[in-house]
């Protein structure tokens, strides 16, 4: 008989090590599409280290350069505007100065970081999985079904609804969406799940005993501690915790009847402590226009809502039915229920980064999924005639026949990630598509930037060279991403401009004198945008130049006759 009421659950050090070693295998899993990625790369390719979304991705990246550099605080290299640094943004620059210190590549330390932050995510997992679940059989299903479930995102899929309603499944666009896709993609993610994890369990300790007991404060204090973390990874995601603390507190005031004074200071205490690093924000929000405006320009608006139904349909029907089914078992769960229910509203709440708000809501359904599966779903195939019949067969027994339907259970709960990874495998080690993989010539073009031009210089090109300059050669660019880029649309209606032939030299000079550009990078990219050859013109110099790439300087007796 489950103890349900049971406060905490006691794990084997041999369990634990079998949780870890899953881990160590998932987080292996994770790699391998890069290694292939970086083993198969053609000859004149150069593999870029990402599997997804690599106009972000490369954001990361000039993140962490500017550390590998020496920097602390970020400035945004995909906007031409000076500006004052800022410590945001500071997760990637300091796995720079890791790198830098550590003497090695950021290569290395980008892959070693997104190793190490899903072994935490995913034992943070367990633990938390552990600390509901007190039977081994509905744990482990719990476990393995937060590691690798997903949705029907694939059913679309098969049916050719691709972009239904408008919208990418989230099981293949948002790596929030399953734990595997967040560590299959950026440790931040992964380390800001793992800090949202923990905070809910430190909710529900705080929740549980109203005590004046050290305990409790010790637990809230150092949940303030990881929300320091949190706001330094991923500062977006405390409003999850946030709205979550504030409904399970007002429960806990309903229940009771009383205003709960202990719990609540209990509770302030873990926003407490983050709470000046926010305020920092706050402040460089108001006192920095690039900051602002990059901040403004940042929204990630949610998917229609039955793509979420897709995306946790069936986890959530599980969960319902063990609801349903099992009322008595509701308090141990209530804390869950509120977390899901914070995300519901949150998604669709007039607050920018709205789609990140799933983040993690895939650990609480995946554990109220699996308890749904083997106490509710699970008995009642065990009692049908069915099953009763099988295990009269000398060849099967219930253990076993209950091991194998929790495998096909997992198996098929898992179709959208498997897709996803062989998918993300083929990509890297067999198409080996334009951004995921960039031509020798625009790498070498990019690296003799780095190396000879100053850091502070402004290069115009297209939006995905920009996107690569910032990210790999350091230079601030006029154009590099949809975000980060001040005036984005305005600025890519400029360099497209800039490049058409019919433009006249003088608004194409008062451009560039108006941002300050100091190197035209003229390749392919540019030569799509249009027919107007820099290097027929005498304020431009040729400085570097490959087989498809020419880099071009503002000759100085331009700059001095644009000079007011």
């Amino acid at each position: 008989m489950v103890n349900w009421s049971s406060p905490s659950t006691k794990i084997s050090q041999r369990e634990w090590l079998v949780a870890l070693g899953v881990a160590l295998a998932t987080a292996v899993i994770g790699l391998m599409p890069y290694w292939l990625g970086n083993l198969l790369s053609a000859k004149n390719l150069v593999y870029m280290q990402i599997i997804m979304n690599p106009e972000d991705a490369q954001t990361y990246w000039a993140k962490m350069l500017q550390g590998f550099n020496g920097a602390w605080l970020y400035t945004i290299p995909f906007t031409p505007e000076p500006h004052a640094a800022a410590g945001v943004g500071t997760f990637y620059v300091w796995l720079g100065q890791l790198a830098r210190g550590l003497g090695v590549s950021l290569t290395a330390v980008w892959h070693g970081s997104r190793f190490v932050a899903s072994i935490i995510l995913f034992l943070t997992t367990f633990r938390f999985v552990a600390a509901f679940l007190p039977d081994r059989r509905s744990r482990w299903t719990a476990y393995l079904l937060a590691l690798y479930g997903s949705g029907l995102g694939w059913l679309l899929f098969v049916l050719g609804q691709n972009y239904w309603l408008g919208a990418f499944p989230v099981d293949f666009k948002q790596p929030g969406a399953h734990l595997f896709f967040t560590a299959l993609t950026f440790p931040h993610i992964s380390v800001g799940t793992a800090v949202i994890l923990g905070d809910m369990l430190v909710l529900r300790k705080i929740g549980a005993h109203n005590s004046v007991n050290g305990k409790q404060w010790t637990w809230a204090v150092l949940a303030g501690l990881a929300n320091v973390v949190l706001g330094i990874a991923y500062p977006f995601l405390l409003y999850i915790v946030a709205g979550t603390s504030v409904l399970y507190y007002l429960l806990l005031v309903f229940r009771k009847r009383q205003i709960l004074w202990r719990t609540g200071w209990q509770i302030a205490t873990m926003f407490l402590i983050p709470a000046p690093l926010y305020l920092y924000y706050l402040a460089v929000w108001r006192s920095n226009e690039v900051f602002r405006l990059w901040d403004a320009q940042a929204g990630t608006p949610a998917a229609p809502w039955p793509h979420y139904l897709v995306a946790f349909g069936p986890m959530l029907l599980l969960a319902g039915l063990f609801w349903w089914k099992h009322p008595e078992k509701r308090p141990q769960f209530t804390i869950l229920w509120v977390w899901i229910l914070t995300a519901a509203i949150l998604l669709y709440s007039p607050l920018n980064p709205q789609r990140r708000f799933i983040q993690g809501m895939h650990v609480p359904l995946a554990l109220l999924a699996a308890a749904g599966f083997v106490h509710v779903v699970l008995p009642r195939w065990q009692n049908g005639r069915f099953w009763q019949k099988l295990i009269t067969h000398p060849r099967y027994e219930t253990a076993k026949l209950r091991r194998f339907v929790i495998m096909i259970f997992l198996l098929g709960m898992s179709l959208s990630n498997i897709y996803l990874w062989l998918d993300v495998t083929r990509i890297a080690a067999l198409e080996q598509p334009d951004l995921f993989f960039r031509s020798t010539a625009e790498m070498g073009a990019a690296y003799w930037l780095r190396e000879n031009a100053p850091g502070t210089a402004v290069v115009l090109g297209s939006y995905q060279t920009g996107n690569l300059i910032a990210a790999r050669a350091g230079q601030r660019v006029m154009l590099g991403h949809w975000a980060e880029t001040v005036d984005f649309a305005e600025k890519e209606t400029a360099v497209n401009e800039f490049f058409d032939s019919q433009t006249s030299d003088a608004w194409r000079q008062n451009l560039l004198q108006e941002f300050g550009v100091d190197y035209i990078w003229y390749g392919p990219r540019e030569q799509a945008l249009g027919d107007f050859n820099p290097n027929k013109v005498d304020y431009l110099t040729p400085i570097f130049q490959n087989k498809s790439v020419t880099i071009l300087s503002i000759t100085s007796a331009t700059q001095n006759e644009l000079e007011p």
